[in-house]
């Protein structure tokens, strides 16, 4: 009976523990990098030709027909082809 209540003593400490770990982690991380938007906040979603990364059409880059994450992207785009 002595070595449950230890055990579920040091199951509360340790949960505890991993709580404020958590807690001052999530202090220390910019709100944008903390939650992803949801697929409605996003509104559509076109599709970086380079890197294949998926960005909200309304903050992608946008040169002729295609749309683009960064500047960077852009630029190889403008390079390669």
């Amino acid at each position: 009976m002595r070595f449950l209540l230890r055990l579920v003593g040091m199951l509360i400490i340790i949960y505890s523990a991993l709580s404020i770990v958590r807690r001052l982690l999530g202090a220390f991380t910019p709100a944008g990098q903390v939650q992803s938007p949801s697929p409605s906040a996003a509104g559509h979603l076109v599709k970086d030709p380079v890197c294949g990364t998926y960005v909200p059409e309304a903050t992608a880059l946008k040169h002729g027909e295609h749309f683009f994450c960064s500047e960077a992207c852009r630029q190889k785009f403008q390079l390669t082809y």
